[in-house]
């Protein structure tokens, strides 16, 4: 090994030792470390010693973050996909903590594979575009299931222009509504409102003239710029924003 990449490794693991803090707090210790989460904040853990192991644990803070974020870990597919995630560091969860166990002098181990597993979890949820639109999908979906909705899933229409157009949910028409089309817009903006207003302006001439079009907007992280919403009233779009979802039971139940 040449001199240079020795004192690369020297000088990552001084980083690693000089950049934690050790605080007691009861009857565990809280740990500092270098690394740092979504939000540009240290990554903490606790250690507690028992009579014949090392508990570390990061306290519940990983997925009470992702709770305050707007999301939950609910569905099967979210529970799936969090299982996976930690079966691969070796990584328990135990409630709302995630929990790792040193025996046997692996402390080192334990401890890195514990502060891995809080990075891709939160990393998986919370940053990966593809999968927050997944997610915002699935909590559609279960709010129209739980709203007794008899939805279609990836609803293709095709429109004037000859182009064919995906619906994210379909309401077929009942003695007591008429035919509704819905989109789940996780990011709504100018560009996301206009592919909608653009969609149904399409397909709308070969529908029933009673045929309506709802948005859902994902609002957990920000308010729904009103622009977004007036656009999309101009189009005579309902503009549901995901908070006041509940207010638009009773037109999507029927």
């Amino acid at each position: 090994m040449s001199k240079s990449i020795k004192s690369l490794i020297d000088e990552y693991s001084r980083w690693l030792r000089d950049g934690i803090s050790v605080a007691q707090v009861g009857d565990a210790y809280e740990l500092t470390t270098p690394f740092l989460d979504r939000h540009n904040d240290h990554i903490q853990i606790y250690v507690r010693q028992e009579a014949h192991r090392t508990l570390l644990s990061d306290d519940g803070y990983v997925i009470a973050d992702l709770r305050q974020s707007g999301c939950t870990l609910d569905t099967e597919h979210r529970k799936r996909l969090l299982a996976s995630v930690l079966n691969g560091f070796g990584v328990q969860r135990d409630g709302d903590e995630l929990l790792a166990v040193s025996h046997n002098g692996d402390f080192p181990q334990r401890k890195h594979a514990l502060i891995q597993a809080m990075l891709a979890v939160g990393d998986l949820f919370a940053t990966a575009q593809s999968h927050v639109k997944s997610l915002f999908l699935e909590d559609v979906a279960a709010y129209l299931e739980s709203i007794g909705a008899h939805a279609f899933p990836d609803f293709q229409l095709v429109g004037k222009s000859g182009f064919q157009h995906k619906f994210d949910f379909a309401l077929p028409k009942s003695a007591k509504a008429s035919e509704r089309l819905i989109r789940a817009v996780n990011r709504p903006n100018k560009d996301t409102a206009l592919l909608v207003i653009a969609a149904w302006s399409d397909v709308r001439a070969s529908r029933a003239t009673d045929s309506q079009m709802y948005t859902m907007l994902n609002d957990t992280e920000a308010n729904v710029p009103g622009d977004v919403v007036d656009a999309l009233k101009q189009y005579e779009i309902v503009a549901v924003p995901w908070s006041q979802r509940m207010e638009y039971t009773l037109q999507l139940a029927a």
